[in-house]
């Protein structure tokens, strides 16, 4: 007979890794809560984006339009980094790495497993599970995360936390590729080693 093992909450060791592609492909599967104003939401992360500080256009070019950004993304690895895109719309991100870096991974999409009822409230839609939470603002409005919350830790934190799935993912059931929304990472100025185009990296993980 197969045991589940207990769920246990990821540890601050796990986001301080130097490898912010490996974190991202190794959140897939894992299970993203929050327990705001008492109401306990989750679900498994299905997606994530990696985005690697200054070896980055990506991060680079956000930074320069976000650079209040700076202060929570120089944090040790395991805390939340929020911020809102035209005008409403909050994304979740994790810090990884210490604080000489500013590697981060979005987190883009989650299976709902805890409170749907809360979460279809909370969005204003009675939805399948497979679209409720299938997009960056679309999770944090079910789990009702905000900038609130920006800097707060993931671990060690009953407002915000990733548990450890009961199950390995394995590599084969993950798939890799572009990111999205980031035409901008492109660097058009031709150097020793050409134009830079940050655009194509294959940091997106999708569970199959």
């Amino acid at each position: 007979m197969l045991i589940n093992k207990p769920k246990r909450k990821i540890q601050r060791s796990f986001f301080t890794d130097s490898d912010v592609v490996n974190i991202a492909k190794t959140l897939i599967g894992n299970v993203l809560f929050s327990n705001v104003d008492g109401v306990l939401t989750g679900g498994t992360i299905t997606e994530t984006e990696a985005y690697r500080g200054h070896q980055d256009l990506a991060m680079e070019k956000h930074l320069l339009r976000r650079p209040s950004s700076i202060s929570t993304l120089k944090k040790q690895g395991g805390v939340a980094y929020i911020y809102t895109i035209y005008g409403s719309h909050s994304m979740l991100n994790i810090v990884t790495n210490d604080a000489d870096h500013t590697d981060s991974v979005l987190i883009r999409k989650i299976k709902p497993t805890e409170g749907v009822d809360k979460m279809r409230e909370r969005r204003g839609v009675n939805t399948s599970l497979r679209n409720l939470c299938d997009g960056p603002a679309k999770l944090t409005q079910a789990l009702a995360i905000t900038p609130a919350l920006n800097g707060e830790p993931v671990v060690n934190n009953t407002l915000i936390w990733i548990e450890e799935s009961n199950h390995a993912i394995a590599s084969k059931h993950i798939t890799s590729s572009p990111r999205i929304g980031i035409d901008y990472a492109k660097d058009d100025q031709t150097g020793k080693l050409g134009a830079r185009d940050d655009t194509t990296l294959p940091w997106r993980f999708t569970l199959k």
